[in-house]
């Protein structure tokens, strides 16, 4: 089968490696970040942040298995490959499953951020309303495609990584003997943890769809490593300052631990400085939101064979609806543990599946 792919030649769609880097960094520290470490410490209590260096393993050994995959067929994504392991019918029928994936995960972030605006700031506007409104610049930057979103990554970055100076200030106000005993709670209770911290690691599966649009593919592996363990260590420091800062009693009641402390930062011209963090964290979620979004309309697009304008027509309508269909906190975390469990898989197993596959059905990407 010969294919070929011009779109990864492109310069408009195109991306290098340290855009790739970014990109794969800054997905997965959407809105997890915010309140992950609660549900860790649910499970691990003080030795969450052992279960936070555990679950860095899943990533890299998902994108290990997804570079195997991936350098077996060259230039093709996973929609590509699909096609070629599944044939044409039944691989439209894979790519409408994972892209309907990411539409779910572009969704969950999307729904959750809006979920904390509406607690947090603005507690009488529908929810359809603060939907509408980040649902703007989340279409737009799907819109414009993948390399402004490479693009916005780095500047997302640069725009939130100054945040993390700020655990400054709860780490004078927290108790360092809230880490100890290490290891107490046992290796099943971190382990349990660690899957729980699944769910803010997601995004590293994207590279599946990523791929082809990668200029140099040589940079794929040691860039999207690079960016895996440096978002667990973001999640780390995040994790041990959070443990230090609350007891258990308290953290089990805090939906949202990360805000809480952003509360303590005192700046003398603002009064509430977790506003300003709320505020400023929308590139963020416009950055996670909107790369999924991306990867979804790829995958319908290639099924149904039309522009992606037309898939936007119809995802807008359908996110909008469905945001409106979940009432409360426990329905939401209902979903945000379906999205884990699937997520989970997809980044563990899914890239070494198709590997797997690959090599039985004696499968390898062909170009001319």
């Amino acid at each position: 089968m010969e294919r070929t792919m011009k779109n990864s030649l492109d310069p408009h769609k195109s991306i290098d490696g340290v855009q790739l880097l970014f990109l794969l960094h800054t997905v997965p520290i959407g809105v997890g970040i915010l309140g992950m470490v609660r549900f860790v410490a649910d499970k691990s209590q003080h030795d969450a942040s052992l279960s936070v260096l555990l679950a860095g393993l899943y990533p890299q050994l998902g994108i290990f298995f997804m570079w195997l995959l991936l350098r077996r067929f060259k230039h093709f994504g996973v929609y590509d490959i699909h096609e070629i392991l599944f044939g044409r019918a039944l691989g439209a029928v894979m790519n409408v499953l994972f892209a309907s994936y990411c539409f779910y995960a572009f969704f969950m972030i999307l729904r959750t951020f809006v979920e904390l605006v509406n607690t947090w700031m603005f507690p009488m506007t529908p929810i359809w309303v603060l939907t509408s409104l980040f649902l703007i610049p989340t279409v737009y930057a799907s819109i414009c495609g993948l390399r402004l979103l490479g693009r916005f990554a780095i500047m997302v970055f640069f725009l939130t990584a100054w945040l993390i100076v700020l655990v400054v200030f709860p780490v004078q106000e927290g108790i360092f003997s809230h880490l100890y005993p290490i290891g107490a709670t046992g290796a099943p209770a971190i382990f349990q943890g660690s899957l729980l911290t699944a769910l803010s690691l997601l995004g590293t599966e994207l590279l599946l769809v990523v791929y082809p649009y990668v200029t140099h593919k040589n940079d794929v592996l040691s860039a999207a490593s690079i960016a895996s363990w440096s978002t667990v260590l973001v999640y780390l420091v995040v994790t041990v300052v959070t443990i230090m800062f609350f007891s258990q009693e308290q953290l089990a009641k805090t939906i949202w631990p990360m805000l809480t402390m952003f509360k303590h930062v005192q700046v003398p011209f603002l009064e509430r400085f977790e506003t300003l963090v709320i505020a400023l964290w929308v590139v963020q979620v416009v950055n996670s939101s909107g790369t999924y979004l991306w990867a979804a309309v790829e995958g319908f697009g290639k099924v149904i064979g039309r522009r992606s304008s037309f898939m936007y027509v119809l995802l807008i309508p359908l996110t909008l609806y469905l945001s409106s269909q979940i009432v409360g906190r426990t329905e939401m975390n209902k979903y945000l543990n379906l999205l884990s469990q699937i997520g989970f898989y997809l980044l563990l197993g899914y890239g070494l599946f198709l590997w797997i596959l690959s090599v039985i059905l004696r499968k390898k990407g062909e170009t001319k």
